[in-house]
């Protein structure tokens, strides 16, 4: 539904409010004595024998209200108190009956909420896309390492100066590469990249390479993160 036509809708609701105010108006105001009148009006406009039924028994009970306290009236011009308390029940009564009445016999329909737009996804910057895209790559390719590998090496994993086209998403071959590249790699210097090199047979792992090369720990996080070592098979 437009946003329009649900503005227009609230707009004839509200005014359809304010008019059937009436039905709740007449029954407090004459103290129920005329409550039958908006459940004829009801009935008129429904055409149904419930409210048919209904109006009719209000206008049974206010006759009686009305016909009781004429004839025990005490002279003082109050109502006795029997009478008072049926005639306020009667409201009481007659005001919960004719919410739903009211609702129908004016057509005012349920409250309409526009639709709110689906949330579009928030765009992804293309750095940060493509960074996530060969951080996941290089899990696979030191999966790759752990569980084959023969086939890693044959793909140039961690070698980017064998140039054999598979996308490690940036690794480096802590014992094999030439240090220049671990360099680039690792963000080291070459003096660093020639530690690295020199300590070759010395370290199984990374953890093994970082304490006995002695290399800076601000570079720990981005050595563990791009560095691989390929495992020993005895």
């Amino acid at each position: 539904m437009a946003y329009g036509s649900i503005g227009e809708t609230a707009t004839v609701n509200a005014l359809r409010r304010v008019v059937s105010l009436w039905y709740f108006i007449v029954p407090i105001a004459t103290i129920g004595l005329f409550a039958f009148v908006p459940f004829v009006h009801a009935a008129v406009r429904l055409r149904e024998r419930r409210v048919v039924l209904l109006a009719l028994a209000y206008g049974a009970v206010d006759v009686g209200i009305l016909a009781g306290t004429s004839i025990l009236q005490d002279g003082s011009g109050r109502a006795p108190w029997p009478f008072a308390i049926a005639a306020i029940i009667v409201v009481v009564a007659a005001c919960a009956q004719l919410s739903g009445l009211r609702r129908r016999a004016y057509a005012i329909a349920a409250p309409q909420v526009a639709p709110v737009p689906a949330a579009q996804p928030a765009a992804v910057d293309p750095h940060v896309a493509s960074a996530l895209a060969a951080r996941e790559r290089r899990t696979q390719a030191k999966q790759l390492v752990e569980s084959d590998p023969l086939l890693a090496r044959d793909l140039g994993i961690g070698r980017p100066d064998l140039a054999r086209g598979y996308d490690d998403g940036g690794l480096v071959d802590l014992a094999g590469a030439p240090a220049e590249v671990i360099a680039r790699v690792c963000g080291l210097t070459e003096a660093e990249a020639a530690l690295v090199v020199d300590n070759r047979g010395r370290f199984q792992n990374i953890d093994e390479l970082l304490v006995i090369a002695d290399l800076p720990v601000s570079q720990w996080g981005l050595i563990r993160d791009r560095g691989v070592v390929f495992p020993v098979r005895v």
